[in-house]
This record gives C-alpha cells, sequence and structure tokens, in this order.
C-alpha cells in the first residue's frame, strides 16, 4: 500500500508592487508624522513668545510709571519739568514701537535707552543738588540696530537679468565693491552695484546648480552641487580657467561641495557636505589634504580668523565648531535644532565680522542673527514676511568692511543689502 503524504502547504506569493506601495504608504505616514510634530511644535513656541511679550510689555509699562514718578518727585523748577517731559515722551514713543513690533522678550530691553535716561537724571541731579537713588543699568547692545532697514532690495522671481531663482551665496570684490549672487536655478553668477544696479552675469555654459561663491584676488570660485565641483574664473573678463571634481570620495571628488573660504595661508578649504569633510586646494585647485572630525558631520560653510577655523555644521543639529589652524578642535558654540529654546534653527550660510562676530541667517526662522565669539545671541535683524526688510528663507551672507550686510533671500527671490 502506497504512502499517503499530506499536501503541502501552499506558499503566499508576495506581490512586489504591493509590497513597495505598502512601504511607501508607511513613509508618507513616517513624513506626515515629523511634519505634525514639527508643526506643532513651532505652535507651542509661538504661543509661548506671544505670552513672553505680553509679560516683557506690562514689565516696560511698570518701569515707564516707576521713572516718571522719579523723575516728577524729583523737580523743583520749570527747568526740571522741560527735561522730565522730554524723556517721558521717548519712553511714551518707544513704548508704543513695542506694541507695533512685538520683538522677542530680550529685544524688549534694548529697544529703551537707558543711557540717555541715567544722564538725565544725573543731570537733574546736579540741578536740585539733591542725592537722587541710581536707576539699576539696563545693558544696551546697539550694535547692528542700524542694519534693522535695507538701503535696497533689487530682484524678483524669474529668469531676466536681475531677477532670481533660487539666490544662495554672495561674494563682495574687494576692489571694486561689487556683490556677486550664486543664482541657482537659473545656472548663473549674478554681479550688482552696492546700490542694487544689475552689472553682468556669468557662468551658464558651465554652471548647472551654483551654490558657493568666494573671491581672493583675481580669482573666482564657484561650486556646483549638481556637477559636484569647483570652479574656478578669472577677473575681470570672468572666463572659466579651471574645473576640479565629480562625484565621489576620494582625492578632489566631492558629494555635493558648499560654501568654500581662503586660510591665511592662501590654502583653500571646500566643505564637502555628504562626505563629512574639509577638502583643502591650492589656489590653483590641486589637491593637497583633507580634515575629518568626528563632529563635523554636513558642513556647509567655513570662515577663517588669523587664528582659528570656523566650521558650519548642519546635519540634524546645525552647530559651529571651531578648530585651530592645525586642525585641532578647541570648541563648539551655538548649538541648534526645531524646539523651544534653540539658538538656530537650520543655517546653511554664516560670516565673520571685523570683531569676530557670527552672523548667521537662519532660513527656518526667517530672521539673521548676531552671536559674540562666545556664542551669545548679541542682536536679530529682520522677521518673516515679503517687506524689504523681512525674510523668507534667507540663505548666503557676507559683510564688507563691518558697514555692508548682503543677504540672498532665497523664497523672496531678492537680494537684500543694509548699510551702515
Amino acid at each position: 500500500m502506497a504512502t499517503q503524504f499530506p499536501e503541502p502547504i501552499p506558499v503566499p506569493i508576495v506581490d512586489p508592487l504591493e509590497q513597495e506601495i505598502n512601504q511607501s504608504i508607511d513613509r508618507m505616514i513616517f513624513l506626515l508624522n515629523q511634519r505634525r510634530i514639527h508643526l506643532l511644535t513651532t505652535l507651542r513656541n509661538k504661543r509661548e513668545e506671544t505670552r513672553a511679550n505680553q509679560v516683557a510689555c506690562q514689565q516696560m509699562k511698570q518701569q515707564l510709571e516707576e521713572t516718571r514718578a522719579l523723575v516728577e518727585g524729583k523737580m523743583t523748577h520749570n527747568q526740571l519739568h522741560s527735561i522730565s517731559d522730554r524723556f517721558v515722551a521717548e519712553m511714551q514713543t518707544k513704548l508704543a514701537e513695542l506694541h507695533l513690533n512685538t520683538p522677542p522678550p530680550h529685544v524688549l530691553r534694548f529697544l529703551c535707552d537707558t543711557q540717555d535716561l541715567e544722564r538725565s537724571i544725573n543731570r537733574l541731579g546736579e540741578i536740585s543738588q539733591q542725592e537722587i537713588n541710581p536707576i539699576p543699568h539696563i545693558p544696551v547692545i546697539p550694535k547692528y540696530a542700524k542694519f534693522q532697514q535695507p538701503i535696497v532690495a533689487v530682484g524678483k522671481e524669474g529668469s531676466a537679468p536681475g531677477e532670481f531663482k533660487g539666490p544662495r551665496g554672495v561674494a563682495i570684490e574687494p576692489e571694486s565693491g561689487h556683490i556677486y549672487v550664486a543664482d541657482k536655478s537659473n545656472r548663473r553668477i549674478q554681479i550688482f552695484s552696492q546700490s542694487g544696479d544689475y552689472f553682468n552675469h556669468f557662468g551658464n555654459q558651465h554652471l548647472k546648480q551654483p551654490w558657493g561663491i568666494l573671491i581672493h584676488e583675481d580669482n573666482i570660485y564657484v561650486t556646483d552641487r549638481e556637477h559636484h565641483a569647483i570652479f574656478l574664473f578669472k577677473l575681470p573678463d570672468l572666463t572659466m580657467i579651471k574645473r576640479v571634481g565629480k562625484r565621489g570620495s576620494g582625492s578632489e571628488e566631492f558629494n555635493d561641495p558648499r560654501q568654500p573660504a581662503i586660510s591665511p595661508n592662501t590654502r583653500l578649504y571646500v566643505p564637502d557636505y555628504f562626505n563629512n569633510r574639509l577638502q583643502i586646494l591650492t589656489t590653483n585647485l590641486v589637491f593637497t589634504d583633507t580634515l575629518r572630525h568626528q563632529t563635523m558631520t554636513g558642513p556647509n560653510d567655513v570662515k577663517f580668523t588669523n587664528n582659528e577655523m570656523f566650521v558650519l555644521s548642519c546635519d540634524d543639529n546645525p552647530c559651529i565648531h571651531v578648530f585651530t589652524l592645525s586642525g585641532e578642535k578647541s570648541r563648539s558654540l551655538i548649538t541648534g535644532g526645531i524646539g523651544i529654546g534653540m539658538q538656530v534653527e537650520v543655517a546653511y550660510f554664516f560670516c565673520l565680522d571685523g570683531h569676530n562676530n557670527i552672523i548667521i541667517s537662519d532660513c527656518l526662522t526667517d530672521i539673521i542673527k548676531v552671536f559674540s565669539p562666545e556664542g551669545d545671541l548679541l542682536h536679530k535683524i529682520g522677521q518673516r514676511g515679503h517687506k524689504a526688510e523681512m525674510f523668507v528663507s534667507p540663505s548666503g551672507i557676507t559683510i564688507h568692511n563691518t558697514k555692508l550686510i548682503c543677504v540672498s533671500d532665497n523664497n523672496n527671490f531678492c537680494l537684500q543689502i543694509f548699510s551702515a
């Protein structure tokens, strides 16, 4: 009698298309959840900021009333009345500006010119020859307050001369003062005067996605994210002299090069974003060395002082890392991320002024932020919006002789120029 075997269990057939659809849907759900968390966090931050502003306004009103009472209590004749009335009126004007602008609470304290007020109180003491109790000093940081209004905002969305599609890196030619802007999606570099007049453009036949731009002597260096290369153009005729790079991880290969810089020993440092390194070349684009560090994840921009190198890394946590010129890590500044208390949320470009203050364009909060060399927040410029003094995803930024700040305003499709 023949042996009876059980029927084999059918093996389910996995449909690759069905599996791919399920994976795509799972990925979309994950991304939607991430976006939901981000939006809820942003909403919570805005509500906290609004509450803080209301508290700060109340404190300012109380300070105004206390100051008024103090000054009026010391008045003895008409001369004192005139001095008191003038400064009380000035403080009322400042308070009205607070209600209009509603800046963050730490800026509210800076808008009151307490130094003038203290000098006036001291003058009252000299006139009345009475002892006046000292008013608590509120620190005033006037630096960069003069940059609140740009002298010009030039450009609009388009491909004609003077128009932009994705402005990125900005550089200033020292000799002529001309401003060079990497116009990413138009595949060109545009040139403007400091008054915002369109001058020229170049690079269309060579560039595909220009990002960073650097001018050193008569050399113009442009990094291209799609070519994974760096280009060398020559002044004054703007001819392309040399191209170095292709996609890869070897020497003279890049995986998304970003904003370059020249070191004090005249070496060209190029952030190699996805390779998590800086490539070091001569000014004639000959490879010499590579600099790596475990904290250097997604380097975007690099700047130098006489004895230090500042590197902006932007992975999930934007941060400024400071190295010695020999490549040793010394410290980290201005840690960021998305959430309450974060100093910088998303940044791709920064610059240093003559005092080594760090100026960062935060393209998520749409604010230009000024930090001390130690990483303390000193000042903010702008807010989200479409007017001349407002930004939407600001990108490239540069400063010229501490008197001129240029910002490529990505989603407003313009170049904004601030001057002292």
